[in-house]
């Protein structure tokens, strides 16, 4: 199984001090797991106004990007293209495109890929692929590490994502119940237009 990562989602987590763990919260064990991701994140290692503020979370994202493949272009160009007249950006097409032809898995966190798939994609082509979105990989934080955890990384990036500031408005003072229920609520949000393509993670 290959997960093909954009850049959206590789940027949260690292920002949250998330991303070492993301084998883990998709259930695969770190010397199996197979992720490709697009060049453009690799570009911004050494771009300065693009690194990120902390310098532990800068190294995760480096140590990600040894440890992982560039995927430069999808071998169905036709695809690619359809996907891209739909309204995707051009890296969330090779993914989905590469995903489909290789009965992959697209870990995103752009909720307009996914609406554009969506427009753009049969039963069989979505029968294709799996995806595992943002939301998925919070709650599963959370079942693995426990609320405090899940608490400490999304605070430090509140900034950067609208459902962590919606999810966590009081910051670390945040309940629990709060947090998890605007987590579910967006998931539910996903779940409207891409239910029968989400992976199901290991409880």
């Amino acid at each position: 199984m290959i997960y093909f990562s954009d850049v959206d989602v590789v940027l949260k987590l690292a920002r949250c001090g998330f991303l070492p763990l993301l084998p883990e919260l998709l259930g695969v064990a770190p010397d199996e797991v197979c992720i490709r991701y697009l060049a453009s994140l690799r570009s911004r290692l050494s771009r300065p106004t693009k690194k990120l503020t902390n310098a532990d979370h800068q190294r995760h994202l480096a140590e990600f990007c040894r440890a992982h493949a560039v995927i430069d272009g999808a071998a169905d160009l036709t695809r690619q293209e359809e996907l891209l007249a739909s309204g995707m950006d051009v890296g969330e097409a090779i993914l989905f495109a590469e995903a489909e032809a290789t009965g992959g898995v697209v870990v995103t966190g752009d909720k307009r890929a996914l609406l554009a798939y969506a427009r753009v994609s049969t039963k069989s082509q979505r029968s294709k692929l799996r995806v595992v979105c943002w939301e998925q990989l919070l709650l599963r934080m959370h079942a693995l590490r426990g609320y405090a955890t899940l608490r400490q990384g999304c605070c430090g990036a509140l900034g950067e994502d609208g459902l962590l500031s919606l999810a966590f408005s009081s910051g670390l003072a945040t309940e629990e119940g709060h947090a998890i229920a605007a987590i579910e609520s967006y998931l539910r949000g996903v779940e409207q237009h891409s239910g029968d393509i989400l992976a199901a993670l290991p409880p």
